[in-house]
């Protein structure tokens, strides 16, 4: 019986539903949609007018939420005709600051016409280094950060894994990106810990991992794309017997930029590594000057496949020592795969590969580890 009376309750409620829906008139619903559409930004694609709000200014391509859409569609700059925004943006560029809406888009589709206040500026598409929606259109707290400090972006990424049973095992996976770019000068943070606990019911608790990868670099592209660089390398590895190691390194690289979002840089330098082991005893401390040589890129493609885009980034570094190369050296190489599912929430497929001249002959000198992890991006 109570089964049946929430069956009629619910073809009730949908009776309802569909009568207020007959009664409502079509041409008002129509008005009240142009009234939305009057304060949304608008583009012209292949002559189609488009009603919503720009997302993102990528370098080949304009990020667009359509209107009554959750989703976000990417538009080829050479299809845009024209742009006009209700929202006014805060566009970060070679050291420059423009708050204001976009009115055009002219010169081969290379440049944005922006009116902030009484004066029309223009901004050159592949110089734009953020844009955000002013925090008088958006006041939330978070626009108001992005606002604040517009030159920096990045991601945090997280995985876990419990295991229960007969075997318990613990795994904890956490990396941190951040970037700060303005002008020639470019900021890097780079931390990744990994963390694993197992245990069995004849055997007591053993930490598997506990490792912390911390890298701060900063470049200076003192002419286009050549700069020099110093950097901080720095890790821990318990279970690989490394109390802790730091690495700083200097040197000069080049940027082949295939686009704005594809590049690769090879670069090369002079190190100083510091070693102090967990059993001091045992592997006294290790310290030598070596050749720094490296690698760092990457390459976002949009619309792969059945999805908006995919990123492909990581680097590799290898130092070896000056006077002993065979004896003494470390090498990395991180490789990762990066599928954004929403505007700030992406997927990762990461690859780590650690080689380098540890004492302790049961531990070895290779480790690689592969991981799966879900991250937030701003």
């Amino acid at each position: 019986m109570y089964v049946m009376i929430k069956r009629l309750f619910f073809i009730f409620l949908i009776g309802i539903s569909v009568l207020q829906a007959s009664q409502e008139d079509p041409l008002n619903l129509e008005v009240e949609r142009a009234e939305n559409a009057k304060i949304k930004d608008m583009i012209v694609v292949h002559g189609m007018v488009l009603y919503g709000k720009i997302i993102d200014v990528g370098q080949e391509k304009l990020s667009f939420r359509l209107l009554y859409s959750t989703g976000v569609s990417r538009f080829a700059y050479k299809d845009i005709d024209a742009i006009s925004t209700q929202y006014s943006y805060h566009i970060s560029f070679k050291r420059m600051d423009v708050v204001g809406r976009i009115e055009g888009i002219e010169d081969n589709k290379e440049y944005l016409k922006v009116r902030e206040g009484k004066d029309l500026r223009t901004v050159k598409i592949s110089d734009i280094d953020n844009l955000v929606v002013s925090v008088n259109d958006d006041p939330s707290i978070e626009n108001v950060i992005r606002n604040k400090i517009p030159y920096i972006s990045g991601n945090i990424n997280f995985g876990l894994e419990r295991e229960t049973g007969s075997n318990q095992k613990n795994t904890t996976n956490a990396l941190l990106n951040l970037a700060y770019k303005k002008a020639e000068h470019e900021v890097k943070l780079y931390v990744d810990y990994e963390f694993e606990t197992t245990e069995t019911s004849t055997t007591p608790k053993v930490e598997n991992k506990d490792e912390l990868v911390g890298i701060v670099t900063y470049q200076n592209h003192f002419r286009n794309d050549l700069f020099w660089y110093g950097s901080l390398w720095a890790n821990y590895d318990r279970p690989r017997q490394i109390q802790n190691r730091m690495a700083p390194s200097a040197g000069f690289g080049y940027r082949y930029k295939f686009k704005k979002e594809r590049w690769i840089e090879p670069v090369l330098g002079l190190a100083y590594v510091r070693t102090k082991y967990v059993d001091e005893m045992l592997y006294p401390d290790k310290k030598f000057a070596a050749v720094a040589t490296g690698m760092n890129w990457k390459f976002q493609a949009d619309d792969f496949l059945y999805m908006n885009s995919v990123i492909l980034d990581g680097f590799i570094m290898y130092y070896p020592s000056i006077e002993n190369p065979g004896e003494d050296w470390i090498f990395r190489a991180n490789a990762g795969i990066t599928i954004p599912l929403f505007e700030f929430f992406s997927v990762k497929f990461l690859y780590t590969l650690s080689n380098d001249s540890n004492p302790d002959p049961a531990v070895g000198n290779n480790k690689s580890t592969t991981k799966l992890l879900f991250g937030f991006d701003f």
